[in-house]
């Protein structure tokens, strides 16, 4: 199923790359709409998409650093659905870019932990206790990572500059980013858990011979007790300080850990520019980027898309292509009863879709 998916995505590209240009194809290239009109857009589009950042669910941290080959490898399933509208009318637009994806992928986990402590035991007063405990493991987590992230806002066209054969175009952009992220982790673990306990103690022998020997039901009468004096204190003394020392290492192996955030849920506002640049035969570039969050959903998000577009004529029929570079991060935090849940990633990755146009 994965390498299907896998070979369909690249059998695409292929495709695309096969087709030859219109213009080339002595197809005639429809004419442009007025800008006083309405013109409309729709991009259904792929992103391969990689993965690098921190994520934790219920305060499990995992380190992750994958890449579309990667996830596709891991991923028991490689689902996504990707479009982008824009209606535009002289110098204002408005856009809607939607992304869902269900994904799995690696990752590190970091679980080195040293523990100390010391106290005496509720039921041994005179006991003093100090245990050192460190835990060294190594993790791999495995993520299944459910997202959806819906982007709608509206652009202004501040500056134009345009000659004979190509135009430029600058926007501001303003408007809300919503996400929906669903994380699931597993952890495998290996290692080893080394336990130093020590116990330190002073107390009189006598004293514990009779408390055993009342325990069995023994009273000792006078002479008893200076019998057992005097064969305790010939052997330990009057009073001893006994030192107990013991170290423990387990090993672990194959242990599970899995945790699940939940559905975390937030709008992020933000603000950007795209630059836009029109030139030869219905080619077309396209810089965008922006910044949000600002602590109203998310701690900080930014995003930066570049994109060439030109047309093809595939099999009779007209298309308008479009590749680029898609780069969306998230810092995003939420407090829960069982940890922390938290995204701090950057999903980066090409992009090759399909522009309709009317």
């Amino acid at each position: 199923m994965r390498r299907a998916i896998w070979f369909g995505v690249l059998g695409v590209c292929a495709l695309v790359a096969t087709c030859p240009l219109a213009a080339h194809a002595g197809e005639p290239v429809p004419s442009a709409p007025q800008p006083d009109q309405w013109q409309f857009s729709f991009t259904p589009y792929a992103w391969a998409t990689g993965v690098n950042g921190d994520v934790a669910a219920r305060g499990h941290a995992v380190d992750v650093d994958a890449s579309f080959i990667d996830i596709v490898e891991n991923s028991d399933s490689l689902l996504a659905l990707m479009g982008y509208f824009e209606a535009r009318k002289g110098a204002f637009s408005f856009f809607t870019d939607v992304v869902w994806m269900d994904l799995g992928f690696p990752g590190d986990a970091k679980n080195d932990f040293n523990r100390q402590g010391a106290g005496r035991p509720s039921k041994f007063p005179n006991i003093d206790v100090t245990v050192d405990a460190n835990l060294s493991i190594k993790s791999k987590a495995q993520l299944d990572y459910e997202s959806t992230i819906v982007q709608s806002g509206a652009g202004f066209e501040v500056a134009k500059w345009s000659n004979a054969s190509s135009h430029t175009a600058l926007d501001v952009l303003g408007g809300a980013r919503y996400w929906n992220q669903s994380v699931n982790s597993t952890v495998n673990l290996s290692g080893t858990l080394t336990v130093d306990a020590t116990a330190t103690t002073t107390f009189n022998p006598r004293d514990l011979v009779k408390r055993v020997l009342r325990a069995r039901g023994f009273k000792l009468n006078r002479r008893g007790a200076k019998l057992i004096k005097r064969a305790i204190d010939k052997r330990f003394g009057p009073g001893k300080n006994i030192t107990v020392d013991r170290s423990v290492q387990i090993e672990i192996d194959r242990a599970v850990a899995a945790a699940s955030s939940g559905d975390l849920e937030w709008v992020d506002p933000f603000i950007g520019g795209r630059l836009r640049h029109g030139f030869g035969d219905n080619k077309d570039l396209t810089l965008e980027a922006d910044v949000g969050g600002f602590g109203v959903g998310s701690d900080f998000s930014w995003q930066v898309v570049a994109t060439y577009g030109f047309d093809v004529n595939c099999f009779g029929t007209p298309l308008h292509t479009v590749i680029g570079y898609r780069a969306l991060a998230v810092d995003y935090t939420e407090e829960s009863a069982y940890g922390e849940n938290v995204l701090d990633v950057v999903m980066h990755g090409p992009i090759l879709g399909v522009n309709l146009r009317w």
